[in-house]
C-alpha cells in the first residue's frame, strides 16, 4: 500500500475509498506517523485533537487517544457522533463516526469505534514541498491579533502554499486548527523579511524532541511575497537535486 500516499501532479478531486483493505492501510499510516486527528462532534463548534492508538483487526475497531481539550472525552463517553479530519503529506482524509465506547489501553482511557465503511481521500497539495535543514534555522515570528505575545518558530519544510514549523515546548493546546496568525514574519536568506498571514491546520507535540510541530497555510500572501516564496522553494528543490546527484558518486 506504499502508493496510497504517492503525490500526483497537482491537486486531485476528492475520491471515496470503500475497500476495507485500503481503509485499514490508510488508518495504519495515520497511526504510525502519529498524524493528529481533528475531532468535531455533531452540533458542536469546538474542535478537539486526538491520535489513532490502536487498530483491532479482529473486532474491526479503530481506537483513538484521549482528547485535547479534555472536554472532548465527556462527549465521546456519552457516545456522541463525530467527524474526523486528518492530513498526511498533503492528503486530507476524513470520515464520520456514529459514536465510540470508552476502553482502556495501557491503563489509560481510549475510545473504540467501528472502522469506517467509507473514507474521503483528497489530495489538496499541488505544490512541491521542500525540506529545510534544521541547521539552517530559518525563523518565523507568529503574532496573533488578540494575543499580547509573539511566538518564535523555525521552518521544517515549505511549499508555495504553506509550511511546517517547529516551536519549543508543548504549545499544542494553544494552537487550534483554523486559527489565524497575522502578521507573521518569515526571515528568508538573502531575500530578507516577508510579512504573511498563517492559518493553523494542525499542531502536535513531539515529546522526544520537546517540540510542537505545526502545519500552516499561507493566507493570501502579496504578489511580491508569493514570488519570493516560490523562488526560495525552487532554490531548495535545486539544492536537493544537486545533493542527490553528488550522493550517486
Amino acid at each position: 500500500m506504499s502508493t496510497l500516499f504517492s503525490q500526483e501532479a497537482g491537486p486531485q478531486p476528492p475520491r471515496e475509498v470503500r475497500s476495507p483493505i485500503e481503509i485499514t492501510a490508510l488508518l495504519k499510516t495515520l497511526m504510525q506517523s502519529r498524524d493528529p486527528l481533528i475531532i468535531t462532534f455533531e452540533d458542536r463548534t469546538q474542535k478537539f485533537q486526538s491520535f489513532i492508538v490502536n487498530l483491532d483487526g479482529d473486532r474491526g475497531d479503530v481506537w483513538i487517544d484521549e482528547m485535547i481539550p479534555r472536554e472532548g472525552d465527556r462527549y465521546a463517553s456519552q457516545g456522541e457522533a463525530y467527524k474526523v479530519d486528518a492530513w498526511h503529506e498533503g492528503i486530507h482524509i476524513r470520515w464520520s463516526c456514529p459514536g465510540a465506547t470508552q476502553v482502556m489501553l495501557d491503563d489509560a482511557p481510549a475510545y473504540a469505534a467501528k472502522m469506517p465503511e467509507e473514507l474521503i481521500y483528497h489530495q489538496k497539495r499541488g505544490a512541491f514541498r521542500a525540506s529545510v535543514r534544521r541547521t539552517a534555522d530559518i525563523a518565523l515570528e507568529l503574532n496573533h491579533p488578540e494575543r499580547q505575545r509573539s511566538l518564535k518558530a523555525f521552518l521544517m519544510d515549505i511549499s508555495a502554499t504553506g509550511c511546517k514549523i517547529r516551536l519549543d515546548g508543548d504549545l499544542s493546546k494553544s494552537l487550534q486548527p483554523g486559527e489565524l496568525f497575522d502578521p507573521c514574519y518569515l526571515q528568508l536568506p538573502e531575500t530578507g523579511r516577508l510579512e504573511l498571514g498563517l492559518e493553523i491546520r494542525h499542531a502536535a507535540f513531539v515529546e522526544t524532541a520537546n517540540e510542537t510541530h505545526v502545519g500552516a497555510h499561507f493566507r493570501q500572501p502579496s504578489p511580491l511575497a508569493q514570488r519570493q516564496i516560490d523562488r526560495f522553494v525552487n532554490h531548495l528543490q535545486r539544492e536537493a537535486r544537486r545533493i542527490e546527484k553528488e550522493d550517486l558518486f
